[in-house]
């Protein structure tokens, strides 16, 4: 199997990058969960708030490299069935 004009990676490069990418997202998803409620002092409220908007910009850099990849793979993500 040959590379082609995307970057240079096969098609089954595409299906392992993106198969490491849902498992990543998982993942980050898991760790955003819900703010647990528990009073903080402002340092500690400060360093969770950017820790969740450092994981929030992880969770979009890496679904934008999936849609991305779906795209170049001709595959609908299952999400888009409601578009016509």
């Amino acid at each position: 199997m040959g590379t082609d004009a995307a970057g240079g990676r096969t098609a089954d490069d595409r299906w392992a990058r993106l198969r490491e990418i849902e498992i990543d997202l998982a993942a980050l998803r898991a760790e955003l969960g819900p703010p647990t409620g528990e009073p903080q002092d402002f340092g500690d409220a400060g360093g969770d708030l950017a820790a969740r908007e450092e994981r929030a910009a992880l969770v979009a850099a890496l679904e934008t490299e999936r849609d991305r990849l779906l795209d170049e793979l001709g595959r609908p993500d299952e999400d888009d069935d409601d578009e016509t």
